[in-house]
């Protein structure tokens, strides 16, 4: 389900002071600038320096997949075919990476890919059929993951189809999660979709320690949809990376802009403002942060991972059991806790966390191969909007 990579800065583990007046004076940093990433790279960084995509391309082998289906009279039926032939085809929600950034045409290739690439697909097959489709983000509950010491924030993304006679706007949802069509859904243009792989290919050059193309992908990103604050708080946590410190404070200051709420942005700005010294600006947004903190377990996971690859092991078991405490069902915090243990010469509680990551591994392989059973395209659903959802089988 996973669509867009926010990455949130880390959360300080700083106590918060009592409430006091100050006013925060910032030095002002012109979008052009931010944007330029000369700061970082010694020079203004093109965005021609990697090419732009179209995530929704079709191929020859594409249009001749769905040439028949296309010849289909009635659009309903037209959809129902689609869906079964993908199924039929390899398409399958099993194939499902995360990670796996794919456009239309590369995930047609591979039968692989992640939330997006899949939706794009779809979106990109479903046209070439005479369909309607569109894209549509979901607002589902915050889903969190820590991934190689950063916060991810996961979004959701799904297929609009419009204009179905006798069903008028039609949700395609390949996961049973949220089937139910009880979140809110809004569809949004092919440009914001692009933005969204834009974003997820930064994730992964930042993670490949390629931060040249992670900042053109987040130029690309921030191009395409200006007013989106999770591009400019991406970019925020990039300038903390490369520190520098008044750029994350200048791109933080951006996402606030658009959105006073932005929690990754807030975290941001805390994080830059100690890393500048400026303790009483910190103490502020650290105020703003502590209650969320102190709930999100893979924010404490994140931290962790970071302390215990900087050897500071005692404080990565202390956020470990914090980490524990909200979320004790993945067993990357009980491997890692035991891991913990061994490095200071507890074997007793090291083999006594391996073990319940053991369990907790078991449990979570169960409840994949369940899920991946009510996944599969035959059980998909096509969720029909209006003010009573309801939903029909494919088959």
């Amino acid at each position: 389900m996973s669509v867009v990579r926010v990455i949130p800065a880390l959360l300080a583990m700083a106590a918060v002071s009592a409430c006091q007046s100050t006013t925060i004076v910032d030095r002002q940093i012109p979008d052009d600038e931010l944007l330029s990433g000369a700061v970082v790279f010694g020079e203004r960084v093109r965005i021609s320096e990697r090419p732009d995509v179209d995530i929704v391309a079709t191929e020859e082998a594409m249009r001749a997949f769905v040439a028949k289906i296309a010849e289909v009279p009635k659009e309903r039926d037209r959809l129902r075919a689609l869906l079964d032939l993908m199924r039929r085809k390899g398409y399958v929600a099993d194939s499902y990476e995360p990670y796996l950034n794919l456009t239309a045409p590369e995930a047609f290739a591979a039968k692989r890919g992640n939330c997006l690439s899949y939706t794009s697909l779809f979106v990109a097959l479903a046209r070439a059929a005479g369909l309607d489709a569109r894209f549509q983000m979901v607002a589902v509950p915050p889903d969190y993951d820590s991934v190689g010491g950063r916060l991810v924030l996961n979004k959701h993304i799904n297929v609009r189809v419009e204009n179905v006679p006798g069903r008028g706007t039609v949700t395609v949802e390949f996961s049973e999660e949220y089937a139910s069509g009880i979140y809110d859904r809004r569809a949004v243009p092919d440009l914001y979709a692009t933005a969204l792989h834009y974003n997820n290919l930064a994730f992964a050059h930042a993670r490949d320690g390629d931060p040249r193309s992670e900042f053109v992908y987040l130029r690309k990103a921030i191009d395409a949809t200006p007013d989106n604050p999770d591009y400019w708080a991406n970019l925020g946590v990039f300038y903390g990376r490369q520190r520098q410190h008044e750029h994350a404070v200048a791109a933080h200051r951006r996402a606030l802009a658009f959105d006073a709420y932005h929690g990754a942005a807030i975290r941001g700005l805390a994080n830059a403002y100690t890393a500048l010294g400026r303790d009483q600006a910190a103490r502020l947004f650290r105020k703003r942060i502590a209650r969320s903190k102190a709930r999100d377990a893979y924010g404490y996971f994140a931290l962790a991972q970071r302390a215990f690859e900087a050897s500071h092991v005692a404080y990565s078991l202390e956020l470990l059991g914090n980490a524990i405490r909200l979320h004790d069902d993945d067993h990357r915090f009980h491997q890692l806790q035991g891991e913990a243990y061994a490095e200071l010469g507890d074997d007793a509680a090291a083999e006594a966390s391996f073990k319940r990551a053991r369990t907790a591994a078991r449990a979570g392989r169960e409840e994949a191969r369940s899920r991946a059973t009510i996944e599969r395209y035959p059980r998909a659903r096509v969720v029909i909007g209006g003010p009573n959802v309801s939903t029909f089988k494919l088959d």
